[in-house]
């Protein structure tokens, strides 16, 4: 009710303050599609939202906020880029110690027969499991999330308080 009370001064400007708390994934998804319709329009929305994959699928640039400042700006695919972490997944019978073992390899879980890997270089890890898994299946590679991002980023921006603190006390 209160976005379309908004709509109706055909506003060039509209700030959305969480917009879909409470929403229903059918809700959500048409209020996206509306806002999309708006910035095709062009109409320019400023959006605030702690739901990060809203952000991701709506956003052309992004502000990251920790304790009232902002920490950092960018597209979305310039965020994910701070964050070398890549997440594999694939299945396999390597057992985990082997694969634990490997310098490039930060953490690893297994589920059944699927293995979950993170890792800073997929591409070192991945050629590894080909040559020593030749059942391998389902390969998957994944870039950090918006919510990986955000995580990395507002930890640092925690760690960078925290050290000023020390250092003014």
């Amino acid at each position: 009710m209160q976005f379309a009370l908004a709509l109706c001064g055909r506003p060039e400007l509209l700030f959305l303050d969480e917009p879909t708390v409470g929403m229903d994934i059918e809700a959500r998804q048409k209020l996206w599609a509306a806002i999309r319709q708006l910035i095709a329009e062009g109409c320019s929305v400023l959006l605030t939202t702690h739901y990060l994959e809203e952000a991701e699928a709506l956003a052309d640039r992004v502000c990251v906020m920790a304790h009232g400042r902002m920490i950092h700006e960018g597209t979305v695919d310039e965020l994910r880029a701070r964050v070398a972490m890549k997440r594999i997944r694939c299945l396999s019978a390597l057992p985990l110690e082997v694969v634990r073992g490997w310098p490039e390899v930060s953490e690893v879980r297994r589920d059944e027969e699927r293995l979950y890997i993170a890792t800073a270089d997929a591409e070192l890890v991945v050629r590894r499991l080909l040559d020593a898994d030749h059942h391998l299946r389902e390969l998957e590679v994944h870039r950090a999330g918006l919510a990986e991002a955000f995580t990395e980023l507002t930890r640092d921006a925690d760690e960078a308080s925290d050290n000023d603190q020390r250092e003014a006390a």
